[in-house]
């Protein structure tokens, strides 16, 4: 599916990349899957209060909040992206998938 949807693993890594280190504050970038298209999405969260449906089903998701890697990233948001995608069991993001 992701060859279908974002043209290939580099593209889509390209676009969650580019598009979590845009969330504005506090927040997450998310791989999700759209059920009325049959499709995967990235998504970005903010402010988690808002209370958001998008009619999608979270597959993987990144948190972007400083806490979650100013100790060790500093202001480098990117490279905590990067990191993260070192360590995603992507077992377990097919298993979301195809529940």
């Amino acid at each position: 599916m992701i060859d279908k949807d974002f043209g290939g693993f580099e593209q889509f890594k390209n676009h969650f990349v580019a598009s979590t280190a845009k969330v504005e504050g506090s927040g997450w970038g998310i791989l999700a899957y759209e059920t009325l298209r049959n499709r995967l999405v990235v998504l970005q969260a903010e402010k988690h209060q808002n209370q958001t449906i998008w009619n999608t089903v979270p597959l993987l998701v990144i948190d972007v909040w400083e806490h979650a890697y100013y100790l060790k990233y500093q202001n480098k948001r990117k490279d905590y992206i990067n990191a993260f995608f070192e360590i995603i069991n992507w077992e377990e993001v097919v298993k979301r998938l195809t529940k």
